[in-house]
């Protein structure tokens, strides 16, 4: 394909050179001159390990070449990769005006002159508003609409500095938001070649991704900084804890626990969490994000509460007590602290736990349950549809089996806010997932 490549940085010397190697035929489009000039020669405008040898190569096979006038660019290409900046506002925020300014300058050119459909990808990281501020831009200068003219593909980049052209060839994924299935057929040529897990959603869902993924880094390292001071202030070699960490692939390096749902709690993670953070008080060393995790927990309670509790004092009915299902221990659970406040608030409450009886409780277990709700075996009840019958407002902790929730009827009107992403419940009236 005939490829405009808008930005001629980091992500967009790189992605061009790369997408030239793959057969594609690439404008380069820059407001710096200089950059243009040496882009047009082959030359790298960035340093990175293999780009000059790429942009070199290219430009002799006449794969490349590059231009100031976004107009001409258009007028020869079968689409437009953006690759301009999105550095941060004075207050953090996403700035947005280029990759704006870009989307305008391409709706613009399509006006120039009749020509057939053209789609735009964006791999500037940006967040969903900034990128519906964008299409709206191409869609109002260019006079079309998505799979009518033009096409809005959200698609984000993997690249490491310093790896970027084997990152390039060798991506952990690939990812299309698409707006169209026209813009689709277009990004199933991209990649000849190319093995990785390709995956197609939405361009809210494709932003989002690039954050996710870059917080997520953010969260390991300092995770591993923090539990680094801990290890060394208590005589331990980090590294060695390390290596056998990361062995574990079934728990730690893995999707386990990265799915959002409610807050954690039982017996083990609150405990050792408190345990390593009263060693760090101790010893005065600063674990922000560790002791932050405790806050973070407790906002997520807080956060449910906020959409549960309401001067009506409805009636609220409980599917799970146990901080996990297919368990009796309730010790630490988010959901006991759920009662607690909606009972001392005056909310009517029924809970509903396949798995907890109070006279099998024993040990610790039986006395934080009790000490928690003292009240619990009168609010504990075998049967699921008098729960449901009983309620106002269904808050579903445990997913249960399908066969479970086929057996009983949810009447309309019955809110339900579903902590677990429950398939059999989506469906429901009043239904509303936790965060999704």
């Amino acid at each position: 394909m005939r490829i405009a490549i808008f930005g001629l940085g980091y992500v967009g010397s790189v992605s061009a050179a790369c997408l030239a190697k793959l057969g594609h035929r690439i404008v380069g489009v820059d407001v710096q001159p200089e950059k243009v000039a040496r882009f047009g020669e082959g030359e790298a405008p960035v340093l990175e390990p293999g780009l000059d040898e790429l942009l070199a190569e290219a430009h002799s096979r006449g794969a490349l070449r590059a231009t100031t006038d976004a107009t001409e660019a258009v007028e020869t290409t079968d689409l437009a990769l953006i690759c301009v900046g999105t550095p941060s506002t004075r207050s953090g925020g996403v700035d947005g005006a280029a990759l704006l300014r870009v989307c305008r300058r391409i709706g613009e050119a399509l006006t120039r002159e009749p020509r057939g459909f053209y789609a735009v990808l964006v791999r500037s990281t940006s967040l969903p508003p900034v990128h519906a501020a964008a299409r709206r831009e191409l869609e109002e200068a260019s006079g079309r609409v998505p799979g009518d003219g033009v096409g809005y593909c959200v698609h984000p980049e993997f690249l490491r500095e310093g790896e970027a052209v084997g990152d390039f060839f060798d991506p952990p994924k690939i990812v299309f938001g698409l707006s169209d299935r026209r813009t689709a057929a277009l990004c199933e040529q991209l990649y000849p070649g190319l093995t990785a897990r390709r995956f197609v959603t939405t361009p809210e869902v494709a932003a989002m991704i690039k954050y996710a993924d870059n917080c997520f880094h953010a969260v390991k390292v300092t995770f591993a900084n923090e539990m680094g001071l801990l290890c060394r202030e208590l005589g331990v070699d980090s590294h060695r804890v390390a290596e056998v960490f990361v062995q574990d692939t079934k728990l730690n390096i893995s999707p386990r626990y990265l799915r959002p749902g409610f807050a954690f709690g039982g017996s083990c993670l609150p405990k050792d969490l408190r345990a390593v953070l009263d060693a760090a008080r101790e010893a005065a060393l600063p674990l922000p994000m560790l002791g932050g995790t405790l806050e973070s927990n407790r906002s997520q309670i807080d956060q449910l509460l906020a959409r549960v509790l309401s001067p009506d004092r409805p009636r609220v009915g409980l599917v799970g007590l146990t901080f996990k299902e297919a368990t009796d221990d309730v010790r630490e659970s988010p959901m006991v602290q759920l009662v607690e406040t909606l009972t001392g608030k005056g909310h009517p409450v029924r809970v509903y736990d396949a798995s907890l009886s109070v006279a099998r409780l024993v040990g610790g277990n039986r006395a934080f349950a009790l000490r928690s709700i003292p009240h619990l075996a009168e609010i504990l009840v075998p049967d699921l549809q008098q729960v449901i019958d009983d309620s106002d407002l269904l808050v579903v902790a445990h997913r249960l089996a399908p066969e479970t929730w086929a057996a009983v009827e949810l009447p309309r009107g019955l809110r339900v806010i579903d902590l677990v992403g429950v398939d059999a419940l989506r469906d429901a009236d009043g239904y509303e997932g936790l965060y999704w």
